[in-house]
């Protein structure tokens, strides 16, 4: 059942901030569990709640050796789809080397976790159905395709405790899977999956929460 995973490096050095990426006003695609989305409308700002506004060339510049505590910082899964996210996934080598777009879902997560091999992580974002063999809801591959870039572009800063790498984002959906895959009903199946992406839907609930310079 399993494929082979991809290398995943852990915390590489982050980039600057892309052309492409919008830093003053922008519309982002907001999604919850449900898989609906809301369209905000956000500013840049400087941060209040604590330092920091998690721009790529902050991180680089090893500001967060600073005292004190820092914003956290995770883009919604809308925002990875839409022109600005779009720009940062292809112009970040440290998304794009390793988790590009055209890359397939089973692969990169190593796990057949959708019925055709040739799912792309492109092809999973919103309002988007792919057949998965369990019966899991179709933002599933979403807010795991969400999870891993914010885990691998923010790292320490990715407010999800015990996901704040790629490999971990990773480690956790196999074991979703796997769990699944001993399931004898149709509910149980589909279960391990709702945990998970109510473990990574935190946009609704996490206080000050950033994305490339803008608040959520």
């Amino acid at each position: 059942m399993s494929e082979e995973i991809e290398s995943t490096p852990e915390n590489v050095p982050v980039p600057s901030q892309p052309k492409g990426v919008n830093e003053g006003r922008r519309r982002l695609g907001k999604l919850g569990a449900g898989g609906t989305a809301a369209v905000l409308s956000v500013a840049s700002r400087s941060a209040v709640a604590g330092w920091g506004s998690c721009t790529g060339s902050e991180l680089a510049s090893g500001n967060l050796s600073r005292p004190g505590a820092a914003n956290p910082c995770g883009c919604s899964p809308g925002f990875w789809w839409n022109n600005n996210g779009t720009a940062l996934w292809t112009s970040s080598p440290t998304l794009n080397v390793t988790y590009s777009r055209t890359k397939k879902f089973n692969t990169v997560f190593g796990r057949a976790f959708y019925t055709g091999n040739n799912v792309k992580l492109a092809n999973v974002g919103p309002a988007t159905s792919n057949p998965n063999k369990f019966g899991a809801n179709d933002n599933t591959g979403m807010h795991a395709v969400a999870a891993l870039l914010n885990a691998q572009y923010y790292g320490a800063r990715y407010p999800v405790l015990g996901l704040q790498s790629a490999a971990a984002v990773i480690a956790a959906f196999q074991a979703a899977c796997d769990t699944a895959a001993m399931a004898t009903t149709a509910q149980g199946k589909k279960a391990p999956f709702i945990d998970f992406v109510q473990k990574v839907d935190i946009y609704g609930r996490t206080t000050d929460l950033w994305c490339n310079g803008s608040r959520e």
